[in-house]
């Protein structure tokens, strides 16, 4: 169909930000890419690339039709993955968005049993704090730490997520233990910059104030910095359970009421028909039970 002719080179483009780049990633020569969008933009009758020097970037009409086009090739695939559900063993690419510091601890090692037992599968990860766009940006999954997850997605609860105040054996025994919430202003403590947690901790029916003596953005770093007795943190149970358990952190404040959150696998409602989709959340699912990250 010649209205389609195009459009995949054309996202390509786009989201590469290059024709080289394009072009390897459709594993097609550059002419072939160039003269592909040249043909959809004549179609069309509009410019959809703003063509520099170094870099690529699309029109404003270019960055219309994109969104379009991405909901186009993401129904496509779709499509692809519904046939596929006839077949007898799961097969393709799974693209899925997940907090960093989440997949290092608990997707990655949830992940060995499930490509072992379906080797036609891959996976691909693309590890960040924010809320990626499911069908824009062509995401198959989404790993969620949320109170809410957002309207129009499916989803399913895979565990909780709690927020816990801890700090190292050392620094504890230099400074002390806070008694109280309110005592937390008066010690050093790691702030997280992308949230408010930066410099307001909520702490049972308390917002306390903190001057944080590191700020970063890193949940990894925050666990680093609390191994290392700069201070307090406060921050997902997942991200320290293990530390706990060995005595490295222990808790403060433990019997005060903390933020939780659940943890969920997301998805559009396009993804429905895809069995890779639902056999990798079941499998996560089981793994997070056995190590006690589900409820």
């Amino acid at each position: 169909m010649r209205a389609f002719d195009g459009i995949e080179a054309f996202v390509a483009v786009v989201e590469t930000g290059s024709v080289t780049a394009a072009s390897a990633r459709l594993q097609a020569a550059k002419s072939s890419v160039s003269e592909s969008v040249r043909a959809l933009e004549a179609r069309l009758g509009a410019r959809l690339l703003d063509r520099g020097a170094r870099t690529i970037r699309p029109t404003e009409a270019g960055q219309a039709y994109y969104t379009h086009c991405r909901r186009l090739l993401a129904e496509a695939e779709a499509a692809r993955l519904a046939v596929q559900a006839l077949q007898s063993a799961p097969s393709g690419r799974l693209r899925i968005a997940v907090p960093e510091c989440f997949s290092a601890r608990w997707l990655v090692p949830a992940m060995a049993g499930f490509l072992a037992a379906h080797p036609q599968v891959t996976v691909e990860l693309v590890e960040g704090a924010g809320h990626a766009r499911l069908v824009e940006d062509g995401f198959d999954l989404a790993i969620r730490v949320t109170p809410d997850p957002a309207p129009g997605l499916v989803v399913r609860r895979l565990g909780r997520s709690r927020i816990v105040i801890v700090g190292a054996p050392a620094y504890l025994a230099a400074r002390g233990a806070p008694a109280a919430p309110v005592e937390l202003a008066g010690h050093a403590c790691i702030g997280f910059a992308p949230l408010a947690w930066r410099d307001q901790w909520q702490v049972a029916e308390e917002s306390i104030a903190i001057r944080p003596v590191l700020v970063t953005d890193n949940a990894e770093s925050l666990r680093a910095a609390a191994l290392a007795g700069i201070g307090l943190v406060a921050l997902p149970d997942w991200v320290v359970a293990d530390a706990l358990a060995e005595g490295r952190l222990c808790q403060v404040l433990p019997e005060a009421r903390m933020p939780e959150s659940g943890i969920f696998a997301v998805y559009p409602s396009s993804r429905l028909l895809a069995p890779t989709v639902r056999l990798f959340v079941e499998h996560i699912l089981r793994a997070f039970r056995a190590a006690g990250l589900a409820e």
